[in-house]
């Protein structure tokens, strides 16, 4: 069969290029938003798992917990979680686990082909829905591999955890996780660092002397919390000539769309007597319309040369322990 031949040799192309590398994801386990008593949320802990608390399906139901494990018989937030549930039990992945009540994070590895376990616990009695069973049904997965991480040892997980959403897929981690769990050396490299990372990073190298010598204005101090700033801007702050300073920074091409998008923001700030910088991957530095066009790939490279680059990159990749 032609086709069957050519599903099994796309399936091989894809190992081979490396397609077939586990996901990773984030699953948060917010106490005050999931209606589950103290004692069955230290059995998850102590059992080493991961788990959603969506109640009600499609059914319209209300005297008992859904134990149904299908995306289709939800919908809304419950659909999307009970759906990258059921992808990472059957594609497997590394997780990162956030329990409100610990301190350290729980990390591991789910096997491919797991199996969803459901758990029951018990509904609190002041969050416990009139003429419902007070049986609290969770959908479970196992950690295997489980190590429990404290985020202000790896700095680099930090500020790269999604803000929202009960587990989701967690690309902008890259192989952290990965490398944490399988005792590992965090790899360093440019895109290795969280978008908020490449914002701080580009901040601290223009405090350097070293930012004059390449062309850029010397940052004196910053106005605004890097990368938290205004909408349109990852830094605001003054020169050391006095002049003000905005800059974005991306990981994206100076030829994409996104990147000429914020080109076009920081044109906007041509009425200020003011440096505008983008930092971009670029093959070198130019200048366009006033604002200055820097590669993010050379600022990386610069600053690591740097002590205070050296010191700075040895917190956010530190040596597993």
């Amino acid at each position: 069969d032609f086709r069957k031949h050519l599903r099994r040799a796309q399936k091989q192309n894809r190992r081979g290029c490396g397609m077939n590398r586990l996901e990773t994801y984030f699953v948060r386990h917010p106490q005050k938003k999931i209606s589950l008593d103290v004692k069955t949320r230290k059995k998850m802990w102590s059992e080493r798992r991961v788990f959603i608390h969506f109640e009600w399906d499609k059914s319209g139901n209300r005297r008992a917990d859904s134990r149904s494990k299908k995306p289709g018989d939800y919908k809304g937030s419950a659909k999307r979680a009970v759906s990258a549930l059921c992808r990472l039990a059957s594609e497997g992945g590394y997780v990162c686990g956030h329990y409100d009540e610990h301190e350290k994070w729980m990390m591991g590895k789910v096997l491919p082909k797991s199996r969803i376990e459901l758990r029951e616990g018990k509904w609190p009695e002041s969050d416990r829905p009139k003429y419902h069973n007070g049986i609290c049904v969770l959908k479970t997965l196992r950690l295997r591999k489980v190590r429990f991480v404290s985020p202000e040892d790896y700095q680099v997980l930090q500020p790269a955890q999604p803000r929202q959403g009960t587990i989701m897929r967690w690309p902008s981690i890259g192989d952290a996780v990965e490398a944490i769990v399988e005792g590992r050396k965090l790899r360093s490299s440019l895109g290795a660092l969280s978008p908020n990372h490449q914002e701080v990073m580009c901040a601290e190298f223009m405090r350097l002397k070293e930012a004059r010598k390449v062309g850029l204005p010397q940052l004196a101090c910053v106005l605004r919390d890097v990368g938290r700033t205004m909408k349109d801007l990852d830094i605001v702050g003054v020169a050391q000539d006095g002049k003000r300073l905005f800059a974005q920074v991306t990981y994206g091409s100076f030829d994409s769309k996104d990147v000429k998008e914020k080109l076009n923001i920081l044109f906007k700030f041509s009425g200020f007597n003011a440096h505008r910088i983008l930092f971009c991957k670029c093959v070198k530095s130019f200048s366009e319309q006033g604002t200055i066009i820097f590669p993010i790939e050379e600022i990386y490279t610069r600053f690591r040369k740097t002590e205070i680059g050296k010191d700075w990159f040895k917190y956010i990749f530190p040596k597993n322990n």
